[in-house]
């Protein structure tokens, strides 16, 4: 019942937020199963629109799928291609396999077709929609084998950020700082669960905060209170959203 209660509050919230829009933003999603566990492009919908803004996105997620098998996916490229200039996207958010950054960051020479596989796809986006911003999403940590064979959250994490912010630069675009996020989440509050029963893909909680993050990315203003926590605890989601805050803002 109390689920029940929280959908239709959830509801009437969006309904409510849908009359007072104030603009509307095209934002395409690239990426794997750390996108779409959790339904992060649904969650960053619903908190636009009830901050007030809409989102129209288009969002290509395979799993396990890196940068060089969506060049080659029919369906991310139909998504990149735009004929009608009137639709260009104002964001694109790109998620690699969740190893290969760290990797990245670890021997650049080594894994120098990472950052070919990223120039290529940044490339095309911006040849469809010149005046995007583009975001290489710096994924999160995690224990599942070994921290990824990394052998640490803190080495893992310490290579991602490296790997993200090396190759947004070597490919003119920008850093989503959500490993950040989650390295702050996982120390500050465990009691939300931000992983997956796995221990490796996000968890709905995760999903949230990675919306949040990048929900920050676009617009670059605080959360008002009325942010929609997505059926979730809204106190928990109201820990996340302040973190994203403290990553992104400030």
């Amino acid at each position: 019942m109390k689920r029940m209660l929280l959908t239709a509050v959830t509801l009437l919230v969006g309904v409510w937020a849908a009359a007072q829009v104030k603009d509307t933003t095209k934002v395409l999603l690239i990426g794997n199963s750390f996108t779409y566990y959790g339904n992060s492009h649904e969650k960053i919908a619903a908190i636009a629109l009830s901050q007030g803004h809409k989102l129209d996105v288009r969002a290509e997620y395979v799993g396990g799928y890196t940068f060089s098998r969506h060049l080659r996916r029919d369906g991310t490229i139909k998504a990149i291609e735009i004929a009608n200039p009137d639709s260009q996207y104002a964001f694109a958010f790109l998620q690699n396999q969740s190893q290969l950054h760290a990797r990245y960051g670890s021997a650049p020479a080594r894994y120098k077709h990472v950052l070919a596989d990223a120039k290529e796809l940044v490339g095309r986006i911006r040849e469809y929609s010149p005046d995007a911003k583009i975001y290489l999403e710096q994924t999160w940590s995690f224990s599942k084998d070994d921290y990824g064979r990394f052998g640490s959250y803190e080495n893992f994490d310490r290579l991602l950020k490296k790997g993200t912010c090396l190759l947004a630069k070597r490919t003119h675009a920008f850093c989503s700082p959500i490993g950040d996020a989650f390295a702050i989440a996982r120390e500050e509050c465990p009691e939300i669960k931000i992983y997956h029963k796995d221990g490796k893909h996000q968890g709905d909680y995760g999903a949230y905060l990675k919306a949040c993050v990048n929900y920050l990315l676009i617009f670059r203003e605080p959360f008002t209170e009325d942010a929609d926590p997505c059926g979730l605890d809204p106190k928990a989601c109201a820990k996340l959203r302040s973190i994203a805050e403290r990553v992104v803002l400030k």
